[in-house]
């Protein structure tokens, strides 16, 4: 049953990829990068701050999702380094901007983005702004007709790709205490040129259009000594036709040097996490038990996430307080 389900699943992603249900690639880590799904939360930190991501769901089944991306977000003009969170050393509104490249890849399907994204915050208190972000970019779905095996050994497929121009925007509401986020994404909701079958190629399949998708995500720092801090969030996600999912997170973290989470993904999975911060760089680690039918015929998902703040003078970098 197991190889079957393994075969099968490629196909089955393929035929709803285009038309149903969630088509934005799962994370499990998004609340250590607001960025990949809230272009609000561009350039909030005091550094250039990269991130790169490697996701492998399922694991065991043949052609699973694998997910890989790499961000990179700034303000722009000069900053003042301290040993404070450095929303108390910008009294005035600034711009920011960013960019993320990712490709997702589910057996002989893949999609492609890349973006570029630009933010204005503004001053509403001495501690708490409101950022109003969007990203512009270009998506790729593409079939690799190489891997597609057909029951009939004669029968070839052959490659197709379709491009289109993609947007998001969103609302991020911050202070070194708590953020609110509000966002959508492939927000023209455009028709790919593509359909698929061993006759026909780039007919435009009606059905075939990228889903719009929304965000609302929330979270709150409560210190609970000097050196540790708990960190509970929520994010949920809306798509149609697609059920509204929930995810609710807890972060445990110890200085600016090591944290532990878990998250409940509704209905679909449980997720531990922990990672590490040294200087510059970060490292983080989220595993995915599911909850769901499909649990029995996979070992979970693997998510990594590396991350580099880089600073733009000579200057201390600002620590992480908040994230």
């Amino acid at each position: 049953m197991k190889k079957a389900l393994s075969a099968l699943l490629p196909l089955l992603l393929l035929a709803t990829a285009p038309a149903l249900a969630q088509q934005i690639a799962q994370y499990s880590q998004y609340m250590n990068n607001n960025y990949i799904i809230n272009p609000g939360a561009t350039g909030v930190e005091d550094y250039i701050d990269i991130k790169a991501s490697y996701r492998t769901q399922w694991t065991g089944l043949d052609g699973a999702p694998k997910t890989y991306y790499v961000s990179a977000s700034s303000s722009l003009g000069p900053w003042r380094g301290s040993d404070r969170h450095p929303l108390r050393e910008r009294p005035r509104p600034f711009h920011a901007v960013g960019g993320i490249v990712y490709n997702d890849v589910t057996g002989p399907t893949s999609r492609l983005g890349v973006y570029g994204s630009y933010a204005y915050n503004a001053v509403l208190t001495r501690t708490i702004r409101i950022a109003l972000g969007a990203s512009l970019g270009m998506q790729q779905f593409s079939v690799d007709g190489q891997q597609l095996h057909f029951y009939d050994p004669t029968t070839q497929a052959a490659s197709a790709a379709s491009r289109v121009v993609d947007a998001s925007a969103g609302l991020w509401l911050y202070s070194p205490d708590f953020y609110v986020g509000l966002s959508g994404a492939q927000l023209f909701g455009n028709q790919l040129d593509f359909s698929y079958g061993p006759s026909q190629l780039g007919v435009g399949a009606p059905g075939n259009s990228l889903r719009r998708h929304y965000f609302a995500t929330a979270g709150v720092r409560l210190p609970l000594s000097e050196d540790l801090s708990l960190v509970p969030s929520v994010l949920v996600k809306s798509v149609s036709p697609a059920p509204v999912s929930l995810d609710i997170n807890a972060k445990l973290k110890y200085r600016d040097l090591l944290w532990v989470g878990a998250s409940w993904r509704a209905f679909d999975s449980f997720i531990a996490m922990a990672g590490l911060s040294y200087e510059q760089f970060s490292l983080g680690y989220a595993y995915d038990a599911g909850t769901s039918q499909l649990a029995g015929y996979n070992g979970g998902s693997h998510e990594v996430l590396l991350g580099l703040r880089l600073k733009k003078k000579a200057q201390e970098v600002c620590i992480n307080k908040f994230w």
